[in-house]
């Protein structure tokens, strides 16, 4: 951890005890903001520190904090020997016997790339025992609404124990509860279903190419509109009228007390399997996304 990653207001100091190992002091030599006790009689081990990185980590004003945490905890697993899951566990909903849909070329080698290991399962064995299994879920937009609809309490319980979703859907019908019906945008000018990136702060569109939207060169099946996204959601890309654009990709965090509720992409469209379709990234949307929703999830990109 680097000097500047400890460096905001404290409240007050240590003397340092024979048994501390001190590991931040004031300057002026007035004592130690950070103690480690690393050999307590019975085996224990004592972290004592006046910086107060939990209250402030999130607020934005005081982005240090968040850094700190970023760094130490890593430190402080390695330190105990503790291994914490690394959340790799994709599983793509199978929904539609199409040979394409059913296990699309080339996902699982764009998502083993990426560090992830990937589970295809048929739509109608879905329950808690293949949740428990996952912690991200694929759902193509050939879903059965009705079925997932029967599946709710399992995936929100998925949800607030931390797993996510990725959603690719025109919604008749509110089959979770933050889902809102989809709106298509008015089809004239043809411009209207050009899709365009509003917010890529967690780096999912930056290495495609302006034309990512263009299955095999037709724009339009990537999205046709919106649904409107929860309170909190980030709103990811536009699609509509220039001059009243709506969100054709959003992510939003499922709210939970702890504020440890996993990640849902919502997708207003077509599979994104199929795009992009051509470049140097053939494939990669999908993993974009999924390596997206691993680091926040891990606490490595903030919402």
């Amino acid at each position: 951890m680097p000097l500047s990653h400890m460096s905001w207001h404290w409240g007050g100091s240590y003397n340092v005890p024979e048994s501390a190992r001190s590991i931040l002091e004031i300057d002026d030599g007035r004592g130690s903001l950070f103690l480690d006790f690393p050999a307590l009689p019975g085996g224990g081990r004592l972290l004592l520190s006046t910086l107060d990185p939990h209250s402030h980590n999130g607020q934005r004003f005081m982005p240090a904090t968040t850094r700190f945490l970023r760094s130490f905890y890593p430190w402080l697993n390695r330190e105990l020997s503790i291994e914490r899951p690394l959340r790799n566990r994709f599983t793509y909903l199978q929904c539609s016997h199409v040979p394409s849909e059913w296990q699309p070329d080339g996902l699982q080698e764009s998502l083993a790339q990426a560090g992830l290991e990937t589970s295809f399962v048929p739509q109608y064995e879905l329950g808690p025992g293949i949740l428990d299994r996952t912690d991200t879920l694929y759902i193509p937009s050939s879903h059965d609404e009705f079925f997932l609809k029967s599946r709710a309490e399992d995936l929100l319980a998925f949800l607030a124990r931390g797993g996510n979703l990725i959603i690719c859907a025109e919604p008749c019908q509110p089959w979770l509860p933050f889902i809102a019906p989809f709106h298509a945008v008015p089809p004239r000018p043809f411009s209207n279903i050009r899709v365009r990136v509003r917010d890529d702060r967690l780096g999912i569109f930056s290495d495609l190419s302006e034309d990512f939207d263009g299955w095999k060169g037709i724009f339009g099946q990537y999205v046709r509109g919106w649904t409107d996204p929860p309170p909190g959601a980030i709103w990811l890309t536009d699609v509509g009228p220039e001059h009243d654009p709506k969100p054709s990709d959003w992510i939003w965090q499922y709210p939970t007390p702890a504020g440890r509720g996993g990640y849902v992409f919502m997708h207003n469209g077509d599979n994104m399997t199929r795009y992009p379709d051509c470049g140097p990234k053939k494939e990669g949307l999908v993993a974009n996304v999924a390596i997206a929703l691993r680091k926040l999830s891990m606490g490595e990109l903030s919402f």
